[in-house]
């Protein structure tokens, strides 16, 4: 994200309000310091006090992190914007982070660099898996607020160069049966000659019956919509919830692998992991369950 940009508009909001740092400092519980720091784009706000600092300068969250004002119409671009900022702006700190153990490493013995990299790693490969991101994660935050009430569900992936495309498949089941299967997405990935890292966001709007999902990193940029519930005249009496896979999973070459299940139920949801959605293995009571499934191919 331009914290330059941002910074100006946070200083152009306050100077329009006759606001002095201070003032904006007091009501935040902060010092002017850290506003002035905001202001000249040295470092972003932390998470916690977006919220706070977006009522008193009477903008949105979308607004902020574009750092200009937004007309009502293009709300909805600019908040798909941002979610691929925040993907990218991850994908950056982590190679960043990358590069300082790499200097460490190189000033200690062997055995010690064995042991920093695997409590790092926790002694699982760099590459070929897919993640969910930590719940108090930046990122997690972030997305949080800007997806609203329903949420966002985010992923970090890496595979090696000998793959080049991901598709993403979707599988629809009502009252416990298959109802349809499909592939809603094929992208190539960028070929850089290393290895590929990437985020996929999954961002449900519940109240108008869409999810949106969004890939980017290592110059992928990627997204699309599909409708939920579409045929359901009394969505507001729905119950729902979500299933995702727990933790790191190994990407198998042109392997279907199912990440995220959203489940709706109109007299309440039976618990239901990804395996067992994998397996086809969904419980009547949910009305309808959307799988989301990623598949990584290659040469």
């Amino acid at each position: 994200m331009d914290t330059v940009k941002i910074g100006k508009y946070i200083a152009s909001k306050r100077k329009a309000l006759g606001m002095t740092q201070v003032q904006v400092a007091e009501k935040l519980g902060m010092s002017d310091k850290s506003v002035s720091k905001w202001e000249r784009g040295v470092c972003l706000p932390d998470v916690s006090v977006y919220l706070d600092l977006c009522e008193i300068l009477g903008i949105s969250l979308n607004e902020f992190f574009a750092g200009e004002d937004i007309e009502q119409d293009k709300i909805a671009r600019k908040s798909e914007e941002n979610l691929i900022e925040v993907t990218k702006d991850s994908k950056e700190r982590k190679r960043r982070l990358k590069t300082v153990i790499a200097a460490l490493a190189a000033l200690c013995v062997v055995v010690t660099g064995i042991l920093v990299y695997r409590s790092i790693s926790d002694g699982k490969s760099e590459i070929n898996y897919i993640e969910p991101l930590a719940g108090d994660s930046a990122e997690m935050a972030i997305a949080e607020l800007l997806s609203d009430v329903d949420g966002a569900f985010l992923y970090d992936y890496a595979v090696d160069t000998g793959f080049d495309e991901m598709t993403l498949g979707l599988s629809v089941y009502r009252g416990g049966e298959l109802e349809r299967k499909e592939i809603i997405g094929a992208v190539g990935l960028p070929d850089s000659g290393e290895a590929k890292e990437g985020m996929i966001a999954v961002v449900p709007d519940f109240d108008n019956g869409k999810v949106k999902l969004i890939a980017a990193g290592g110059g992928l940029k990627y997204s699309l919509k599909f409708d939920i519930l579409d045929d359901v005249s009394d969505r507001e009496l729905f119950g729902r919830g979500a299933s995702q896979t727990d933790g790191r999973t190994d990407i198998v070459k042109e392997e279907e692998q199912v990440i995220l299940a959203l489940i709706y139920g109109k007299n309440g949801i039976s618990e239901i992991s990804v395996a067992e959605i994998a397996e086809g293995e969904v419980p009547s009571r949910n009305d309808y369950v959307y799988a989301l499934s990623v598949c990584f191919g290659g040469r």
